[in-house]
C-alpha cells in the first residue's frame, strides 16, 4: 500500500505513540494515509482503538513478526 507519510515509531509504547500519530498527521490532508510502523505489541490493539476514537480509518494491518506491525491510517475527512 502507498502511504502519504511514513512515521517509524521503534520503541515507542502505545501511550506514547498516539500523540507521535496525531502530530505527524497533522501534516496530513483529509483522506491522505500515513504508514506507522512500531514494535510494542500492544499497539495492535490501541491503534484500532485509537482510530475509532479519533475518527480515522484504519485500513490495513500488517503483523511482519511477533512483535513488529505496520499500520495504514487514513485521515478523516474534515
Amino acid at each position: 500500500m502507498n502511504a502519504d507519510k511514513k512515521l517509524n515509531a521503534s520503541g515507542l509504547a502505545c501511550i506514547n505513540l498516539t500523540p507521535e500519530i496525531k502530530i505527524a498527521m497533522k501534516e496530513l490532508q483529509p483522506a491522505q494515509v500515513i504508514e506507522v510502523f512500531n514494535d510494542d505489541p500492544a499497539s495492535r490493539l490501541g491503534i484500532p482503538a485509537w482510530c475509532r476514537l479519533t475518527g480515522n480509518a484504519l485500513i490495513e494491518t500488517t503483523e511482519i513478526n511477533s512483535t513488529e506491525t505496520l499500520f495504514f491510517i487514513q485521515k478523516k475527512q474534515s
